[in-house]
């Protein structure tokens, strides 16, 4: 079977494409058929080295994706689609081949009709999203809520369940008019043209002045900076990430005297117990319609190489999944 693989740390030319054996499952496992699997920004750090969960050379890349069942011996028939949960810590590797091996307790039937691309798009950033908002952020129904990047998957994910858990209001951003016309599209009303105003202006505007509840941040740098300064009193912003830098900047006495908090999340620290609540509720929204995970594109395995240049440097609005040949 074919898989992309790591060998040595680097550029996007260390994703080599290779034969390897089919897995064999053992009791309790269960083979996947891969269908997509999506490009994460974990995996570029763990391609250049960065940052590898541990993982020893060679690796095969991924943490989500769809497929169908191709072993026998467990309660799910040959052929059956399933999607993968918690995906980090396969017995053989990542999601970026075309056969996964995973314990029978990973894989979840998609309902009939389901979109298999849309499944392959929601783990990680639902994760994300979810555990920032509730765990870290401690969401409540009303709250206004800031969620930069309207572009970027947990971005997106943070305003989809922002509306269907009941957030008064999800104020986001876009880097260009056209990703704000396309946000709008799709039923984003408080969107922040970064090309027409800046942040804390267009939240001002936005709230007359009030100010936001939560921001869920997984840009860091000036973004972050000028969260902070928009966040209400008792206000809290939650960081992800640091794509768009890795200082900010704020008056001490500003923060101190709203009373402000700083979270910062990473979903590989998140108890089972954690990920299995955000699970059940994004994938009940998903299965009801009242999310729906956005892609922006698709490559053929063989791609991948560009497939990733492309999620890094691309700028995409939404995810970028790799597809297998049926």
């Amino acid at each position: 079977m074919k898989a992309v693989q790591v060998r040595a740390h680097g550029g996007y030319e260390q994703l080599q494409l290779v034969e390897l054996p089919r897995p064999v499952p053992a009791e309790g496992e269960v083979v996947v058929q891969m269908r997509a699997t999506a490009i994460n920004p974990l995996d570029n750090l763990m391609r250049s080295g960065k940052f590898t969960m541990g993982k020893s050379l060679p690796l095969i890349p991924g943490n989500e994706g769809v497929g169908v069942i191709a072993s026998e011996g467990s309660d799910l028939p040959v052929g059956t689609p399933v999607m993968l949960r918690h995906a980090y810590f396969l017995p053989a590797g990542g999601t970026w081949q075309e056969e996964v091996l995973a314990p029978r307790s990973l894989v979840v039937a998609l309902p009939p009709g389901s979109s298999e691309l849309e499944a392959a798009a929601m783990r990680t950033a639902y994760d994300a999203a979810y555990l920032a908002m509730v765990h870290q952020g401690q969401f409540q129904p009303g709250q206004v809520l800031f969620a930069p990047g309207v572009g970027s998957s947990v971005g997106n994910a943070v305003i989809q369940l922002g509306q269907a858990l009941g957030a008064a209001r999800v104020i986001t951003t876009a880097g260009s008019s056209a990703k704000a016309q396309r946000a709008r599209e799709l039923g984003y009303a408080d969107v922040i043209d970064l090309t027409q105003e800046s942040i804390r202006d267009g939240i001002a505007r936005l709230t007359s002045k009030a100010g936001v509840d939560l921001v869920i941040d997984g840009l860091g740098g000036e973004i972050t900076t000028q969260g902070l300064a928009s966040l209400k009193s008792e206000g809290t912003l939650v960081l992800l990430g640091d794509a768009a830098g890795s200082e900010a900047h704020f008056y001490a006495s500003e923060f101190v005297g709203k009373a402000a908090r700083i979270a910062a999340h990473q979903t590989v620290r998140a108890t089972k117990e954690m990920l299995d609540e955000a699970f059940s509720v994004y994938f009940k929204l998903w299965i009801e319609g009242r999310i729906r995970p956005v892609v922006d594109r698709t490559f053929p395995l063989e791609q991948v190489a560009e497939a990733q240049r492309y999620q890094v440097e691309g700028r995409p609005f939404g995810k970028v999944l790799l597809t297998f040949l049926a």
